[in-house]
């Protein structure tokens, strides 16, 4: 079977409407954002088991969260193959996209609420204080706010079907409140991106000096990348309210919610993976140092053994190259 959800539309009608389709490029971005998340996320494990180090409730979080996005993006593309992404006037009939597109945008935004509970969890561990109990606060309003608007997706209308079968009969909750209340969730959720993106300046700057000052320059630089998931929630909040029901016109702001999640897993990864580049530089010195050893030294190398670091030691693991050359693991947070 070939690749359909790449596959290319039929020729609209030369009937003078204006004939768009963005399926193609909402593809290549979702699942460009899900590989690029899905490699930092996966490098973040590496470096936690490579390392000694026990995986904690924030990694397990933030690997449900990219499998919903996951979810997400392959439902996604088969709202695709159904015509999501043409105008409504272009879009076959009687297909079950509509339904489809819920469990699309559900997992969405539960990849968006879960990524921020990871972020959240990663830094309650930093933190003491008042400033736990505000990360505390956050994470439950964002879950329980996302929680509400996910819920809406599936009882907005009565009966249930008529949420993806207009013509049956029944009733559903005004749209223009339902606009609301995703406009304030977005609001919210990108106000939380912004505040958990912003806490480690204040955390890792007077916290006792485990790390040097530029050590903890660049960890607070990696975890202020949240600003930009927040950016993306912001953006989606002002297109809300201009869209008029066309299909076409919610591929946008589909693209921004779908941003939002994955660029928050990218943040939560990055400060981890210094461990890493901290690792390659101090193995490349290593060499380089060991290239220079005259031949004396090189027997005295041989001889001498590598072991990890114990389980107490607070750095993850210290490589000991013979009695004269010593690495030391970077810190990771």
């Amino acid at each position: 079977m070939g690749v359909t959800w790449m596959a290319p539309r039929a020729e609209p009608a030369d009937d003078g409407l204006p004939h768009v389709d963005y399926g193609p490029q909402l593809n290549i971005v979702f699942w460009l954002l899900c590989v690029l998340s899905g490699i930092f996320l996966g490098l973040r494990v590496y470096c936690k088991v490579y390392r000694g180090r026990k995986m904690w409730w924030d990694d397990y979080v933030l690997i449900a969260s990219w499998v919903a996005f996951l979810i997400s993006a392959a439902t996604t593309s088969r709202c695709v193959t159904l015509g999501y992404g043409l105008n409504a006037y272009d879009m076959p009939k009687g297909t079950n996209m509509s339904y489809i597109a819920v469990y699309a945008g559900f997992f969405s935004v539960l990849s968006a609420a879960w990524s921020k509970t990871s972020f959240g969890l990663t830094m309650l561990r930093l933190c003491t204080g008042w400033v736990k109990w505000f990360i505390w606060f956050i994470i439950i309003t964002v879950n329980a706010i996302l929680g509400v608007a996910m819920l809406l997706m599936w009882v907005k209308c009565q009966p249930f079907n008529k949420i993806w079968e207009p013509e049956v009969e029944g009733k559903c909750i005004d749209g223009k409140i339902i606009v609301y209340f995703y406009q304030w969730s977005a609001g919210w959720s990108g106000s939380a991106d912004i505040i958990l993106a912003l806490l480690p300046w204040t955390i890792l700057f007077n916290m006792r000096p485990a790390l040097n000052v530029k050590e903890r320059l660049g960890v607070a630089v990696a975890m202020s990348m949240g600003i930009v998931a927040g950016a993306a929630s912001f953006v989606k909040m002002v297109m809300l309210p201009k869209l008029t029901g066309d299909p076409a016109e919610t591929v946008a702001v589909t693209i921004w919610g779908g941003t939002e999640g994955t660029l928050t897993i990218i943040a939560a990864s990055i400060p981890v993976l210094r461990a890493l580049v901290s690792d390659v530089k101090k193995s490349l010195s290593a060499s380089k140092q060991f290239n220079t050893l005259d031949e004396r030294h090189l027997n005295t190398t041989r001889q001498g053994g590598t072991r990890r670091g114990t389980r107490g030691d607070k750095d993850g693991m210290n490589i000991y190259v013979s009695k004269d050359v010593y690495i030391h693991g970077a810190y990771s947070a």
